[in-house]
């Protein structure tokens, strides 16, 4: 699945998953983690798949471990925004 930069910024923004951006980070606090999660979406084929790669890149970058069931819904976000 192709997702463009844009659509997962704004979900993953909104979002806010460690509240970063409630406590006063720049907007482009997260452009690490939706840079490489746009490079390597094009391997998954479900959400679960992308809900995977959201809870692994989150990991690997910022040592954080999401709760997975937030990473799906947030996965289903960003692929309503794409259809």
């Amino acid at each position: 699945m192709n997702i463009d930069v844009k659509v997962l910024t704004k979900v993953i923004n909104n979002w806010d998953p460690i509240a970063l951006l409630e406590g006063g980070a720049p907007v482009d606090e997260y452009s690490i983690e939706i840079r490489e999660i746009a490079e390597q979406c094009s391997l998954c084929k479900s959400e679960t798949d992308l809900a995977k790669l959201i809870y692994t890149v989150f990991n690997d970058k910022m040592g954080v471990k999401l709760n997975h069931l937030a990473c799906l819904n947030q996965a289903f976000k960003i692929t309503e925004q794409v259809k």
